[in-house]
C-alpha cells in the first residue's frame, strides 16, 4: 500500500511512499520517512493516485504514536495555504515542533506538571456583566461554530466575563486557547488565571524553554493540558479536543505575522474555527474596524459593555493646545499643566507620560559639514540610544558610534534632533527631581523577571512616576495610575498608513483606559498642535461609534478595506535596478481580473531595510472575490531571478 505524506519543505504537494507491513497508518498520522540524503517528520496527507512501475518508492520508517493532527485541522491547512499563498509544505511547517519528536523523560510527565481547572475565587458580576454573559450563553454552544465580538471600554471586566466562559467549555471536557498579542501581557494575566482557576495555564511562546515545550505539546496532544495561554503561534498546537479560542485584544498588530510564513492569527484562528465548528469570542476595547463592519453586518455576534466594573470612572479626556499652550524652548512638556500634574503626585497618585518613540533623538546631524548619521543597511536614520551611548537603527539593529571626523580633521560638532521616550524621561527628572521615575520600554525591559519586578514596584506605588512607549498601553493594570501625558498626539498620523486613524484611536482609546481604573477624579491630557483632528476630537469625546461610524463612512467612499480587499507584492533585492526591472515585469504578468486595480510599481516608502531595495505591488479587489484561486497557480509559473526576492502579503496592514 501506499500512502502520501506532505513534508515541512518548500513544496505545494505531498510525496508518495509505501508503508510497510508492519506498521499501520491513517490519515493525519506524523510519520518519519527519508527524503534526499536525511529523514524528516511529515504527516499523512491521503491516498496516493497510480504510480508509474518504473518509479521507485521509498519506505515509510516509523509512526509516532503519541499525536496525529485530526481532518478538519488538514482541511484548515489546507485553506490556510490557499489562502494566504503559501506552500502546503511551509505551512505544515508550522505544525512540527520538532524537538516534541524527541523520547520525553520519564521522571516529568505533562500530566503531572498541570492540572485540573475550576474557579476558585467567586466573581460578583454586575448588571451589564451578567446581561453580557446571558448573551454569550446565548449565542456561543458547543461544537458549533458562531463568532462574538466582545466590546468593552477599559476597566469593564471583559476578562472576568470570558472566564466564565472557560470555566463552562472546561467543566464538560474540552481545551480551550486564550491568544494574546504580546508576550510581556503574559504574567499579569496567568497570574488572575492562578487568582481564580487555582492553577497557571500552560504558557506557549517564544521565551518558554525547549524543554518546558516538549511538555507543554505532548501534555495538548494527550488532552493532559486544556488551558493554554499563548502567543499567535499557539495556534498551531495539536489540541485533542479544542472547544473555545479567544481572542484577547483582537485588534492588535501583533497578532500579524509579518516574516517567513505570514498570516494574522485572529483572522485564521476564525477560519479554523469554523472549519473545527467551534467559538471564537474577539475581546478589545477598540475592536478593528473589519471586526466591527463584521458585527455590522451580522456576520459577528456583538456584546457591549459601556461601564467600568464597581462602577469605576471614566477619565476626563482633555486637549492641551500646544499652540496656545507651548513648552519651554527645547522642552516638550507643556508648562500649563505642571501645577497640576504637582498637584496630583502630591496626593500619592501615580502619573503616566506616553510617548511612542523609543530611543532619545531620532536623527544626529553634525551643525558643521551637515553629516547626518543614517544607517547603511536602510533608508532610515540612526536613532540615538542616550543610556547606551549608541546611534542603533529599529530596522536592522545596526550600531554606530558618535565618534566622527570633520573635513577639517576636528571631531564632529553633533546636533540632536527629533523627540525620543529617553528624552521626556530626562525632562520629566528635570520636573520632577524629588519623585521615583521608571522608563517602561522594550529596551529596558529584556525578559519576564524585568517586566515583573517593575510591574510589581509600579502596583505597590514604589515608582510615582512611569514614562513609556507603546508596551505600556497593552492590558497592564496599574490600581494607582490616576493621571496620563500623551506627548505628542499628532506623531501617529505622519506618513502613508491607511490605517493611521484607526491605528491612533486604538492606541489613545487603550493608553487612556490605563487611568482611573481604581481611583476618581483620573485625567488624560492630550498634548497636540491640531485639536481640531476628528480623531482626535472622538477621543476626547469619549465616543467611540461615532468614531467607527465616520471611519467606516471614509473607507467606503475611498474603496477601502473592509469594503475591498488587497494583496501586496514585495519586490526586494541588493540590485535596484533588478528590483525595480522585476517589478515591472510582475505588473504585466499578473492575471487580469475583473473590477480589480493593480497599483504600483513604487518604491516601498522605506525602500532599503537590510541592504535590501524594495519595491511594492498592490492588488485591490473586491470583497467577494478570491483572486488566490488563480494567483498561487501563477506564482508558481512565475522566474526570478536568484538574487530576487518575492513576498506576497495577504491583507497587509503595514505599508513600509
Amino acid at each position: 500500500m501506499t500512502l502520501d505524506v506532505l513534508l515541512p519543505l518548500k513544496f505545494d504537494h505531498p510525496f508518495t511512499y509505501n508503508v510497510p507491513k508492519d506498521i499501520s497508518v491513517k490519515v493525519g498520522d506524523f510519520v518519519l520517512v527519508p527524503f534526499q540524503n536525511k529523514d524528516i517528520i511529515g504527516v499523512v496527507w491521503g491516498k496516493s493516485g497510480p504510480i508509474k512501475s518504473s518509479i521507485k518508492i521509498k519506505d515509510i520508517k516509523k509512526k509516532f504514536d503519541f499525536a496525529s493532527l485530526s481532518k478538519d485541522t488538514l482541511i484548515f491547512l489546507e485553506k490556510f495555504s490557499r489562502y494566504n499563498l503559501v506552500d502546503l509544505g511551509i505551512t505544515l511547517k508550522l505544525f512540527i515542533f520538532k524537538k516534541a519528536f524527541k523520547e520525553i523523560s520519564k521522571k516529568k510527565k505533562p500530566e503531572e506538571s498541570f492540572k485540573e481547572y475550576s474557579l476558585k475565587k467567586d466573581i460578583s458580576f454586575d448588571v451589564s456583566q451578567k446581561k453580557a454573559i446571558k448573551i454569550l450563553d446565548d449565542q456561543i454552544s458547543f461544537d458549533k461554530f458562531s463568532t462574538v465580538l466582545l466590546h468593552g471600554i477599559t476597566g469593564s471586566g471583559k476578562t472576568l466575563i470570558y472566564f466564565k466562559k472557560i470555566q463552562d467549555f472546561l467543566k464538560k471536557g474540552y481545551q480551550v486557547l486564550v491568544l494574546l498579542p504580546e508576550i510581556a501581557l503574559t504574567n499579569q494575566i496567568k497570574e488572575r488565571f492562578k487568582e481564580y482557576f487555582g492553577n497557571y495555564p500552560a504558557l506557549w511562546h517564544s521565551d518558554i524553554s525547549e524543554k518546558n515545550k516538549r511538555l507543554i505539546w505532548h501534555g495538548i496532544a494527550n488532552h493532559k493540558i486544556n488551558l493554554v495561554l499563548g502567543a499567535r503561534s499557539s495556534l498551531f498546537l495539536p489540541f485533542k479536543k479544542l472547544g473555545l479560542i479567544i481572542i484577547d485584544e483582537e485588534h492588535d498588530q501583533s497578532y500579524k505575522q509579518e516574516d517567513q510564513v505570514i498570516y494574522n492569527a485572529r483572522d485564521m484562528a476564525v477560519l479554523m474555527a469554523s472549519i473545527k465548528k467551534i467559538s471564537v469570542i474577539l475581546v478589545s476595547a477598540t475592536p478593528s474596524i473589519e471586526t466591527y463592519y463584521n458585527t455590522v453586518n451580522k456576520k459577528f455576534s456583538y456584546i457591549s459593555l459601556d461601564k467600568r466594573y464597581g462602577d469605576a470612572e471614566l477619565p476626563e479626556v482633555k486637549f492641551v493646545d500646544l499652540k496656545k499652550n507651548p513648552p519651554l524652548k527645547s522642552k516638550f512638556i507643556s508648562s500649563s499643566i505642571i501645577p497640576e500634574l504637582k498637584n496630583i503626585l502630591d496626593k500619592g497618585n501615580q502619573i503616566l507620560f506616553f510617548l511612542n518613540r523609543r530611543g532619545y533623538s531620532t536623527f544626529v546631524i553634525c551643525s558643521k559639514c551637515g553629516y547626518r548619521f543614517n544607517c547603511p543597511n536602510c533608508s532610515v536614520s540612526l536613532i540615538y540610544h542616550k543610556e547606551t551611548n549608541k546611534l542603533i537603527c529599529h530596522y536592522c539593529d545596526h550600531e554606530a558610534s558618535l565618534e566622527r571626523k570633520c573635513k577639517d580633521g576636528d571631531n564632529c560638532k553633533l546636533s540632536f534632533y527629533g523627540l525620543g521616550v529617553e528624552k521626556i524621561f530626562e525632562e520629566v527628572k528635570e520636573i520632577f527631581p524629588d519623585k521615583k521615575i521608571e522608563l517602561f520600554s522594550s529596551d529596558f525591559i529584556h525578559n519576564d523577571d524585568s517586566t515583573k519586578k517593575i510591574f510589581e514596584s509600579i502596583q505597590d506605588g514604589k515608582i510615582n512616576i512611569i514614562v513609556g512607549t507603546q508596551l505600556i498601553s497593552k492590558g497592564f493594570h496599574f490600581p494607582k495610575l490616576n493621571c496620563i501625558v500623551i506627548v505628542n498626539s499628532d506623531v501617529n498620523f505622519l506618513g502613508n498608513d491607511i490605517r493611521s486613524s484607526e491605528k491612533t484611536y486604538q492606541l489613545m482609546n487603550q493608553l487612556s483606559g490605563r487611568a482611573g481604573r481604581e481611583v476618581k477624579n483620573s485625567t488624560v491630557y492630550l498634548q497636540t498642535f491640531e485639536p481640531e483632528n476628528q480623531t482626535l476630537k472622538s477621543i476626547c469625546d469619549q465616543n467611540i461609534l461615532a468614531f467607527y461610524e465616520n471611519e467606516v463612512s471614509f473607507r467606503e467612499r475611498s474603496n477601502l478595506p473592509p469594503f475591498t480587499k488587497l494583496i501586496a507584492f514585495i519586490i526586494s533585492g541588493k540590485n535596484r535596478f533588478d528590483v525595480d526591472e522585476c517589478a515591472r515585469i510582475l505588473k504585466n504578468k499578473i492575471p487580469k481580473m475583473k473590477d480589480a486595480l493593480l497599483l504600483g510599481p513604487v518604491s516601498a516608502s522605506i525602500s532599503l531595510i537590510k541592504g535590501k531595495y524594495r519595491s511594492r505591488l498592490l492588488l485591490k479587489y473586491p470583497q467577494e472575490a478570491f483572486p488566490q484561486k488563480f494567483l498561487k497557480d501563477w506564482l508558481k509559473t512565475i522566474k526570478i531571478k536568484k538574487n530576487i526576492s518575492l513576498t506576497v502579503d495577504v491583507d497587509p496592514i503595514n505599508f513600509k
